[in-house]
């Protein structure tokens, strides 16, 4: 029950999700990619920490996004402090490093799809392939092209916040909806 009335996590980050999905969409000039996926990465990561935390008893179901989350605030703090990073490690590593962080959070998310789907059906996880599936994309395209400021980059990581947005406010549709009936059910 109480992990069902956290559903407002997920309208938070699928509206976040959005908005910076929208912006690297119309404001490319203005901001490095690296800084909205560092702004978004920190905030997904915080969000699905504080989500794995509302799991209570269910911890186990909630290993793979306390990882992805942990993983997500570390690619976040590399990202926005990158140029503070690059005084010690060279800007190479440091986005190599990020596409990694990317793929391995893509791949946990997959798993986390996969224990969704095991522990509450199909219907609730293939939001998390198709958002684990574009994120390892992206992940793959930071590793091939680390020195190029691609349209492919832009394009992917807009799609990928936008794609994760609109699942994000679906998934906290229906956990609204179920929190609503559950309550129902004890009164």
């Amino acid at each position: 029950m109480k992990s069902l009335q956290a559903w407002y996590i997920y309208l938070f980050r699928g509206v976040f999700a959005i908005i910076l999905g929208v912006l690297l969409f119309t404001q490319r000039a203005k901001w490095n990619v690296v800084q909205y996926m560092g702004i978004f990465w920190l905030t997904m990561g915080l969000t699905n920490i504080a989500w794995a935390r509302s799991r209570g008893r269910e911890i186990s179901l909630a290993r793979w996004s306390l990882v992805a989350g942990i993983l997500g605030v570390i690619a976040g703090m590399i990202a926005l402090l990158r140029p503070l990073l690059a005084i010690y490690f060279s800007t190479l590593a440091i986005v190599l490093l990020l596409g990694v962080l990317v793929i391995i959070t893509g791949i946990l998310h997959i798993f986390g799809g996969i224990r969704i789907s095991s522990a509450y059906g199909a219907q609730w996880a293939w939001g998390s392939y198709l958002v684990g599936s574009v994120q390892v994309m992206l992940g793959l395209i930071i590793l091939i092209y680390p020195w190029e400021p691609i349209p492919a980059v832009w394009l992917t990581a807009g799609a990928w916040c936008i794609i994760t947005g609109i699942l994000l406010l679906i998934d906290a549709r229906r956990l609204r909806t179920q929190t609503i009936l559950e309550q129902d059910k004890i009164n």
